[in-house]
């Protein structure tokens, strides 16, 4: 029997470590990647749903204020600026600063709801609204546009 001599196998070790070292490296790095990914999309699932619930809760605050109550008829000038009924220093209502309302009527008809052909007389009309909230992240730039419709019972022929 003869022995192999040992300068047969010098530097297999050497080359073999590093082939999975950059097996490692590029392993850590495609994970990195990913990680980054899902951080970014997670971040802009967190502010459309703050987006949101700010047009939201704005709409809320339109439709509840106290000089907005009633005020839904044929040919109405609603006033959106809610700095009149809310403060945005107010905790409570901080998030109306970011969110821009837009209010206008849409349509003006006479109500064809149900059960109303058995009524004596001209059926009452209904004016309908459209509220638009868009609100926006300062410091991201994102942006949720909501629409919330409303439908008001005005007295017979108040439309043209």
């Amino acid at each position: 029997m003869t022995k192999m001599p040992a300068k047969s196998q010098t530097g297999v070790v050497l080359v073999t470590s590093l082939i999975m070292l950059v097996i490692m490296t590029l392993l850590v790095v495609s994970l990195v990647r990913t990680s980054v990914i899902e951080l970014k999309i997670g971040g802009a699932s967190q502010i459309s749903a703050q987006n949101l619930a700010n047009a939201e809760a704005s709409i809320w605050a339109f439709m509840n204020a106290p000089a907005i109550r009633g005020r839904f008829f044929h040919a109405a000038v609603l006033d959106v600026d809610l700095t009149h009924h809310y403060t945005s220093m107010d905790t409570t209502f901080q998030h109306l600063k970011y969110v821009t309302l837009t209010a206008q009527e849409v349509a003006c008809t006479e109500d064809a709801a149900r059960g109303r052909g058995n009524m004596l007389g001209r059926a009452p009309d209904v004016v309908y609204f459209d509220v638009r909230a868009d609100a926006r992240d300062p410091v991201f730039a994102g942006r949720t546009t909501v629409h919330q419709g409303i439908r008001a019972i005005a007295a017979a022929d108040s439309c043209p």
